[in-house]
């Protein structure tokens, strides 16, 4: 958590650090809390042209206020005429899965509105209290050490994600909201504990719990740089196909080979509609360990395994 330096100092240093400012944005706004200070943020940084910031609402047609907060937005913020996208999603309102279509059916939307528009750089209002209740949220999913040691994509597909409050509390956040004279909206249904996530909100809003389950992430994310290490063994050449240095590979011993192979498919999870499962990953292993002729062609996890311009490749179809 960030104390000595203020949110705008932080974006406007992010910002030099990270993108230039000739570059076309976009921002994804809820109309909630987070995205309203980082849409804030980034206007009053004057680092971009404002003909070049695009803003896309999602409405998730879920509340029946919720057309009513986005006209009120737009209006309150002078966004008439603007760069600004609505978007309707129409989801099941079944509970079970609810957030995580949701979510997915939003990057998706996310990544073909920027390439339609020769955008390549997404801005999102995640801060410190989402990085903790995500992973206390694989913890209790029992997810692999990769994906509690990397939380968030840095990259959907070929399209950066940034996400400059990651390091600020939810209170400093509304702090900032509150002492700027901000209008947003809150979603009565982040309250409901129908939602595993929001049952995750409610239970960290203890600040012992919080600083407890924020410094196991933090030691989790020490080891992110292993997770680099399938680079050495899978080398891309094509969007979804990857060379594999077989005899490298299988030098290594059985936990590192497993590692590698959790930390690879887990980078490339979003080309995949299922997640993997440890059997799977054995399996992997195994087919890795025979002789693959050129004629034979193999199916692991997503994918198959055959040689392609004479090397041995994994295409995740």
């Amino acid at each position: 958590m960030i104390k000595n330096v203020s949110l705008a100092q932080s974006v406007k240093n992010y910002l030099k650090n990270n993108i230039k400012s000739n570059k076309k944005i976009l921002i994804s706004i809820s109309c909630g809390l987070d995205s309203t200070v980082l849409f804030d943020l980034i206007i009053k940084s004057k680092f971009f042209n404002n003909k070049n910031i695009y803003y896309l609402i999602f409405d998730h047609q879920k509340r029946s206020e919720g057309k009513y907060e986005i006209k009120q937005f737009i209006k309150f913020y002078n966004l008439v005429n603007k760069n600004v996208f609505i978007k309707k999603l129409s989801l099941n309102n079944k509970l079970e899965g609810f957030q995580e279509k949701s979510r997915s059916t939003r990057y998706d939307y996310l990544y073909k509105f920027s390439k339609k528009r020769n955008i390549e750089d997404i801005f999102l209002g995640h801060h410190l209290d989402d990085l903790n209740e995500t992973f206390f949220l694989r913890k209790i999913q029992q997810s692999s050490a990769p994906g509690l040691s990397k939380i968030f994509l840095q990259k959907y597909k070929e399209i950066k994600l940034h996400r400059p409050l990651k390091k600020f509390s939810k209170r400093q956040i509304k702090n900032y909201a509150n002492n700027k004279r901000l209008i947003w909206f809150e979603d009565r249904t982040n309250l409901e504990l129908d939602y595993t996530r929001n049952k995750i909100r409610n239970f960290l809003v203890s600040r012992k719990l919080f600083k407890q389950v924020n410094s196991e992430r933090v030691n989790f994310s020490k080891i992110f740089h292993l997770n680099c290490l399938h680079h050495n063994f899978f080398k891309r050449i094509q969007y979804k196909i990857f060379v594999v240095e077989i005899q490298k590979f299988n030098l290594l011993n059985e936990s590192l080979r497993f590692f590698i192979v959790q930390s690879f498919y887990y980078e490339y999870r979003h080309l995949m509609k299922k997640q993997i499962r440890d059997e799977n990953i054995r399996n992997f292993i195994k087919i890795l360990n025979v002789h693959l002729k050129n004629s034979k062609e193999m199916s692991v996890f997503s994918g198959k395994i055959g040689v392609f311009n004479k090397k041995i490749c994994i295409n995740l179809t």
